[in-house]
């Protein structure tokens, strides 16, 4: 299979749905959304990927938070600035909800 990583912003999105019930049973994933550089259409080669993801209580822990970065960086061969959108400071919350797509 062809990696994302120099592809459009919908063959991501189309990964991200594809395995969305896969992450949430290995990885307690129940949210993911796209933000940053790839939304607007701004990636560049050096670009990381930017996405907020929200996890069940019960499957939340660095352990599977770390493993599902990685899953992400080696299927996008790229940098992944990952976060749990609950955690982040408000001003990030705020501003990544004006421009977040959920998949």
């Amino acid at each position: 299979m062809e990696s994302p990583v120099s592809s459009s912003k919908e063959q991501i999105v189309a990964f991200l749905k594809a395995h969305k019930q896969e992450f949430y049973e290995q990885y307690g994933v129940e949210r993911i959304g796209l933000f940053g550089s790839l939304l607007r259409g701004e990636l560049r080669d050096d670009s990381d990927i930017d996405i907020a993801i929200e996890m069940s209580a019960d499957r939340k822990s660095l352990k599977n938070f770390l493993a599902f970065k990685r899953k992400l960086e080696a299927e996008f061969r790229r940098p992944v600035d990952l976060g749990i959108e609950s955690t982040l400071k408000p001003a990030v919350r705020e501003s990544i909800a004006r421009n977040i797509l959920y998949v």
